[in-house]
């Protein structure tokens, strides 16, 4: 996908506003960009499943979290690291996510 990524700096969500564990759309329209948040981990990538293109997001932006550490694709069951976005089960083999860098700042988490 050739996506444009967020600038450093860019403020992509609230962070109070993405549930724990859990995850929400970023509010940045040139990509579709997923954070996820477990704890005190927060990650972010293209909201892109890599098995068959489909959003890892239902278009309501629920987001399945299992366990507190698999983003689960709600369409295939296909599961991926939080922290790495690596495929720990399901249909999409041993590929993974893309990763967007992400920080959290004065309670936004804005693109690295």
């Amino acid at each position: 996908m050739s996506a444009a990524l967020p600038a450093p700096g860019t403020a992509l969500k609230a962070l109070d506003a993405i549930p724990d564990p859990g995850g929400a759309p970023a509010d940045y329209a040139p990509a579709p960009i997923l954070i996820v948040r477990s704890g005190e981990t927060v990650t972010a990538f293209l909201n892109v499943c890599p098995h068959q293109g489909r959003p890892l997001c239902l278009p309501s932006g629920r987001t399945l979290v299992s366990e507190g550490r698999f983003l689960v694709c709600p369409f295939h069951g296909a599961s991926f690291d939080i922290a790495t976005g690596a495929c720990a089960g399901g249909p999409a083999g041993g590929s993974r996510l893309t990763a967007v860098p992400v920080q959290v700042a004065d309670g936004m988490v804005v693109a690295a």
